[in-house]
């Protein structure tokens, strides 16, 4: 799944409340009935990996959210605690759905892992900048990890589940890219370029980390390391240029936000979202290439 051209403007976050909120009444249903039975060949090539992504889902985020609420202070956008929350909310979602498939599998929890506290520890010393840097690195691999783990199991509850959390990644990248984007709109080009070559260094170094771990559960997906690498930069690319402020023709003012921005939650909120939910592509993605105003603000 790979993220469209960046819209004309990112979307303030009244928008992605509201993408968020109805996201969140709207899941895909999971056949929890049909249990989760795994083939040995299966669960000896995903259980390690399933465990150390359960546990990457898990952060409560509590640096994240007070480096926003510094930012909060500072620029007006209050709003976009809340949009952060609901983000923080949908990760914590999917830890708990990777747990409940866990059990059902027999496979044992884990409370720690040493990229887990590698991730956090660079959170911890961050500011809101590097913070969401650091979280669009893990999603962007995400979204290629859960399509290897997809195809590398027959159950139809792990299968849908790698699905729903596939179209949630799209749109969290999104969400955290264009807030980069926002952070970064008064930066100019050499400092820009400099911050892109850092994060392709952080994004190297954590592509080789994530496939000496979890290379053997991609493989299953079929997915061989060149073909990982190339995909993993393929998306890192599509999300720099949704994080590069040069593309966007103007940036939403928190005054604003809260009364157009509104406006258009109201309407993303009911009727777009009703035609667009259950997409293969993500509903927000979907109203993108059908050219309509979801939350990636038209093109």
């Amino acid at each position: 799944m790979r993220l469209n051209q960046p819209p004309i403007a990112p979307d303030p976050a009244v928008v992605w409340i509201a993408y968020l909120e109805r996201n969140r009444r709207e899941l895909t249903p999971i056949p929890w009935s049909d249990g989760v039975t795994l083939t040995a060949g299966e669960r000896d090539a995903i259980a390690t990996s399933i465990q150390e992504f359960q546990v990457g889902e898990s952060s409560e985020g509590r640096h994240l959210f007070t480096a926003a609420q510094r930012y909060a202070a500072d620029s007006g956008d209050g709003e976009y605690l809340t949009a952060l929350r609901l983000f923080v909310a949908e990760e914590h979602r999917h830890a708990a759905d990777l747990g409940r498939v866990m059990d059902l599998a027999g496979i044992p929890r884990t409370s720690k892992t040493w990229p887990d506290r590698v991730f956090r520890f660079l959170r911890r010393r961050a500011g809101l900048e590097l913070s969401i840097s650091v979280l669009v690195t893990a999603e962007v691999i995400a979204k290629v990890y859960y399509a290897a783990l997809r195809d590398a199991t027959r159950s139809s509850v792990l299968r849908t589940l790698c699905e729903q959390i596939l179209r949630d990644e799209l749109e969290h990248v999104r969400f955290q890219c264009e807030r980069l984007a926002i952070l970064r709109q008064h930066r100019g080009g050499v400092r820009l370029l400099g911050t892109a070559v850092l994060h392709r260094v952080l994004f190297f170094g954590t592509c080789l980390v994530v496939w000496r771990r979890h290379g053997r559960a991609m493989r299953a997906g079929r997915l061989t390391f060149r073909s990982f690498w190339r995909r993993a930069w393929d998306e890192l690319g599509d999300a720099l240029a949704v994080a590069n402020p040069r593309v966007y023709a103007s940036f939403p003012e928190p005054s604003v936000s809260m009364v157009s921005g509104f406006r258009r939650a109201r309407s993303i909120g009911s009727a777009r979202f009703t035609r667009f939910g259950g997409g293969p592509r993500g509903s927000a993605q979907a109203m993108l290439e059908a050219g309509e105003p979801g939350p990636s603000g038209g093109r």
